[in-house]
């Protein structure tokens, strides 16, 4: 299982996610999970809380933000992984509740899939609305 730890450290604002996955692959597509590409498919359906111990139950947008990320790396993974289906378990969560907001799922999976599969690293970017106080998720052309 590969961990990568997400952070965004600005004057304003600062974010931590910890992921830990796998990847399965296989010839079939897989029983269960969402599909994120042709052959790229997420399951989020038992994962750990590293802080507490403890199983995490995700809530149905930090799993759209999960598939968003894994969307923006879907076609590269293909294009790498030529065979079969590519199924991404996630395991694992390291999150600390005053440093989360669920748009960085998004990021920390595209980067988590980017330092797994061999991609170009930086595919997007979170920003902070100061009149609302909300994150903004842009990604790299």
């Amino acid at each position: 299982m590969r961990t990568y730890r997400y952070k965004v450290q600005t004057s304003a604002f600062g974010l931590f996610l910890g992921i830990g996955a796998e990847v399965h692959r296989s010839q079939d597509p897989p029983a269960i999970g969402h599909r994120a590409g042709t052959r790229v498919w997420l399951d989020a359906s038992n994962i750990t809380d590293t802080f507490r111990g403890k199983p995490l139950l995700l809530n149905e947008h930090e799993i759209d933000w999960l598939l968003a990320g894994l969307r923006t790396v879907a076609d590269e993974i293909e294009s790498i992984e030529t065979t079969g289906h590519i199924l991404i378990t996630v395991r694992a969560l390291e999150i600390v509740e005053t440093d989360y907001d669920e748009v960085a799922l998004a990021p920390a999976v595209a980067e988590w899939a980017a330092a797994e599969f061999g991609l170009a690293p930086g595919r997007g970017r979170i920003t902070r609305d100061t009149g609302t106080g909300r994150y903004r998720l842009e990604w790299n052309a």
